[in-house]
């Protein structure tokens, strides 16, 4: 645990002082109501004046769904790809925009508005984990010059899973059993009672299954506590703690293309000796938030969160370029396990004011973050996962940034004009240790300081009948994971390389003049400089990269439009993306996850599909009956940055740009288009507390692969689960 230091006091003392001055300060005469940004939301109040495309997902949306994981629940949002890799859907691999979705390292994931979702959201922006959808109250996307707000990750977009809210009126919960073909079970229950003043929630979730592939099944559990307290009509507090726990046989080392043609994805895998594969994780948060009135037209809010996780993934088979003769191969003779450990804390104030500065309406947000990590990660070399642990790596990373914000919404007759800037100030520290002594040599250590200014502007205007049309422009920032820093001949220096930096322009219209629906409409460009590539066993910020396209989201309810009594909706979200291109040459490396060899000008970027399709159709009657029918469609994506072709699990199997012959192992070549259809159906009869639901994906049963990374990924075949939701 850390200790407190004194920047973090000066920063709760200099926000309170602030706050205070802002109290005396505030213009009496400002008629605006309400603040624009609360505690755990990342969206304003009032959306029409949002100078950004959004989508906002509802917890009344999620279960008239009844989605598997939240995988599903993401891929009809517009604007977001997602590569499905693990059965529990728990190993979030999402892609906004056409960024690459490995690890979800370039969109930037929240929980009530805090960055521990992520290992570390600066030293290493990965994601195994995601807020469980039972525990969700709503999520929202935000992808517009607004998110400057945020951050570290700010080129593509933003997500953030707000959790459910302690009850205020007495008593409630619910209490939720599902179970499903494939040994599937899932157990939820939340209770919790409150009255305005405050009140406390406990929520617990189990489930298990027996996942994807031979000897892949997956048991996950997660506990949350979550309490308010009001102290009196102008403060008020809310804490949260959650626990999340993980054994699973999940690997994260993919298929060859035979094994991926043989039953239940066999191959290998159904070796005794592979069945010790394992992912084990243990995670826990904690979030504080305190939010101040200090009068009609001003707050302040402060939070801090905390974060600890330990993993651990056992593989059966390393495949990287250091290995022994071809260095692509799929094998059993390079065991490893990889432990990790991290830890995070941050605090951040957050003023918020209403005044009429130049004789207009404004709203601005000031506020700063004060975050610290600690990183060790470790690699272990085995002649098989019971052998013992020989040390092959380990890197450690102290990270220290400062954040500093502001952005100011002027409001004139049907116009609102927000300008805004977000400084980055980051201090890393790594080292790097050889392989022998449990790692008491030092190979190799960096310190890197980082100033980073990000401006941004955006616009609404309002004058069309119930219609924005919105727009903006601002700098992008995305910092590099720590496995691309360790280069060298033999793996033995660290690299100082600097964050990945985009220029993002949009300009869309949302509209809701047909009261039975809505539509929003949205253009985007994306130039990005700096991506980090490999050139000569050194990576380096080198690679542009340019993303052009729109989206497109809509629903309407016919039985409202046409005075039926049962209402009939159709849903749409999509994404084409016209241009997802490399802007120079170069060469790249890592784990797959740039892809291997050479990349050129004109290039398609890796897992860019141009077109993302989700439509559903739905009906809703009188009586408590929802329906619904849904297909999702994703074009076909290369998987390298070579732009390799061949669709079939094989791939592409000639000689390579670096002169190695590729054969069935399956890692080069493209991702074929993929359709799945789903359906759901549930029952709340009048008068009762209790609904009734089952819910299918893939119901063709098809038999597909998300990713060549590391191996082909495959994905769930037909799922089918019903239960029922009690809530009291």
């Amino acid at each position: 645990m850390y200790r407190p230091c004194k920047t973090i006091i000066a920063t709760a003392v200099l926000s309170l002082f602030c706050g205070a001055i802002a109290a005396q300060d505030a213009g009496a005469e400002n008629t605006l109501t309400g603040i624009t940004v609360t505690g755990t939301s990342i969206l304003p109040s009032s959306v029409e004046n949002l100078p950004g495309s959004y989508s906002v997902m509802t917890r009344e949306q999620i279960e008239a769904r009844n989605p598997f994981s939240i995988i599903e629940t993401i891929r009809e949002i517009p604007g977001l790809h997602v590569v499905s890799e693990d059965a529990a859907g728990t190993h979030l691999n999402i892609g906004m925009r056409g960024l690459n979705p490995r690890r979800s390292s370039r969109t930037l994931l929240l929980e009530d508005g805090a960055p521990t979702v992520f290992f570390a959201p600066y030293g290493d922006p990965s994601s195994h984990y995601s807020t469980p959808i039972e525990r969700i109250e709503r999520i929202e996307v935000l992808k517009g010059s607004g998110q400057i707000l945020y951050g570290p990750q700010t080129m593509g977009g933003m997500i953030n899973f707000v959790t459910r809210p302690v009850p205020t009126n007495g008593t409630a919960g619910s209490v939720k059993i599902t179970g499903g073909n494939n040994r599937y079970y899932d157990g939820h229950f939340n209770i919790g009672s409150g009255t305005e003043n405050g009140g406390l929630m406990v929520d617990m979730l189990k489930k298990s299954g027996d996942g994807i592939r031979t000897e892949h099944n997956f048991d996950v559990q997660d506990v949350a506590l979550k309490g308010q307290y009001k102290f009196n009509r102008d403060q008020r507090i809310t804490f949260k703690y959650s626990n999340f726990q993980e054994d699973s046989r999940f690997s994260e080392t993919g298929l060859t293309s035979t094994e991926f043609t043989s039953t239940r994805y066999a191959g290998t895998f159904a070796n005794a000796a592979d069945a010790a594969e394992r992912f084990t994780m243990t995670r826990n948060t904690t979030q504080v938030v305190h939010e101040w009135d200090l009068n009609a037209d001003t707050k302040l809010s402060t939070q801090f969160y905390y974060s600890k996780t330990e993993r651990a993934s056992r593989r059966s088979r390393e495949f990287e370029v250091e290995d022994d003769g071809d260095p692509y191969a799929m094998n059993n003779t390079a065991y490893a396990v990889r432990p990790r450990t991290y830890q995070f804390f941050g605090i951040e104030p957050k003023f918020e004011v209403n005044h009429n500065t130049f004789g207009m309406q404004n709203q601005a947000i000031v506020g700063f973050r004060y975050h610290q990590e600690k990183i060790d990660r470790k690699k272990y070399d085995l002649t098989s996962l019971s052998g013992a642990e020989t040390e092959n790596e380990r890197l450690t990373a102290d990270v220290k940034a400062m954040s500093y914000y502001a952005h100011n919404t002027f409001f004139t007759g049907d116009w609102s004009f927000t300008p805004g800037l977000r400084l980055e100030n980051v201090t890393s520290k790594k080292v790097l240790y050889g392989d022998n002594d449990n790692f008491s040599n030092v190979l190799s250590s960096l310190e890197t300081t980082k100033l980073q200014a990000l401006p941004g502007f955006g616009f609404t205007w309002n004058g069309l009948n119930k219609s924005t049309i919105f727009g903006g422009i601002h700098r992008g920032f995305a910092p590099p994971r720590p496995d691309r820093d360790i280069a060298g001949a033999a793996g033995e220096t660290l690299q100082n390389v600097t964050p990945e930096l985009s220029t993002t322009t949009e300009l869309g219209i949302r509209s809701s003049v047909l009261q039975s629906g809505y539509i929003e409409s949205t253009i985007f460009n994306m130039d990005i400089s700096d991506i980090v590539v490999q050139s000569n066993n050194v990576f380096r910020n080198e690679g542009k990269a340019q993303h052009t396209g729109f989206e497109l989201a809509g629903k309407i309810n016919f039985g409202e439009l046409t005075g039926k009594r049962n209402n009939y909706y159709a849903s749409l979200s999509y994404t084409n993306l016209v241009v997802a291109k490399f802007k120079d040459s170069g060469e790249v490396g890592g784990e797959g996850e740039d892809g291997y060899g050479s990349y050129s000008a004109g290039n398609r970027l890796p897992y860019a599909p141009k077109h993302s399709l989700a439509l559903n159709l739905s009906y809703e009657d009188q009586q408590g009956l929802i329906g619904r029918v849904g297909v999702t469609h994703v074009s076909k994506q290369f998987a390298n940055t070579d732009n390799y072709v061949g669709t079939s699990p094989a791939g592409y199997t000639g000689t390579l740009s670096d002169g190695t012959t590729q054969t069935n192992y399956g890692l080069f070549g493209e991702i074929p288009a993929l359709t799945l259809f789903n359906a759901s159906l549930s029952y709340s009869p009048k008068g009762q507390q209790v609904t009734y639901f089952v819910s299918g994906e893939n119901l063709a049963n098809k038999k597909y692969f998300s990713s060549r990374t590391n191996g082909l990924q495959p994905g769930r075949d037909r799922t089918v689960f019903a239960g029922l939701r009690y809530g009291f």
